[in-house]
């Protein structure tokens, strides 16, 4: 008998014969393409390591739709970058505009707005997504920076778990715990 395959949108059996179907992947197609578009374009980056590219994947997202976007001192403080000061500099250089105030971690500090001028305006943009898709993306995002897994390992290795992410099918650990028990 086949046996039911649970993905986030709706339930599938296998395959009649034990062949088992192609597996849908962790995110919606769309949300999916969404999340691989947004780590091309911060791979595309010419950054010097992965606490200024972990923080540029979160500032592309927060201002993808328009170019500017609002960042927290606590979002700073939530990625756990070695050397954030460092990270918002390199940053800076590329010309990424944020005031001082994004490293007041205070939850009652109000958020600072970041302006990406690579994602503003009408012309061709890196990141072409509307509100709802931007929204789930950024969602996704922080989701899986903050899974208990990832949450506190180097930037690198949060780097590697987007990506895993961004790529991964929903039975993807259901697979591999049922051949390592």
């Amino acid at each position: 008998m086949p046996q039911p395959v649970c993905s986030p949108s709706k339930t599938k059996t296998a395959a009649p014969g034990g062949k088992a179907q192609p597996l849908p992947f962790l995110l919606t197609p769309q949300q999916g393409e969404a999340a691989r578009m947004l780590l091309d374009y911060v791979g595309s980056l010419q950054l010097p390591g992965p606490d200024a590219q972990l923080l540029a994947v979160v500032m592309a997202i927060r201002a993808a739709r328009r170019g500017v976007g609002n960042v927290t001192g606590q979002d700073l403080a939530a990625l756990r970058l070695s050397d954030p000061r460092e990270a918002v500099h390199v940053l800076r250089e590329l010309g990424r505009q944020m005031g001082d105030a994004i490293f007041d971690s205070d939850p009652a500090a109000p958020p600072v707005s970041v302006t990406v001028p690579d994602l503003v305006g009408e012309a061709p943009r890196p990141l072409p997504f509307g509100k709802t898709r931007r929204s789930r993306v950024s969602g996704w995002t922080i989701r899986t920076l903050s899974a208990k897994p990832v949450k506190k390992l180097p930037s690198a290795a949060r780097l590697a778990g987007l990506f895993v992410a961004a790529h991964a099918t929903s039975n993807a650990s259901r697979r591999a715990s049922a051949r390592h028990p």
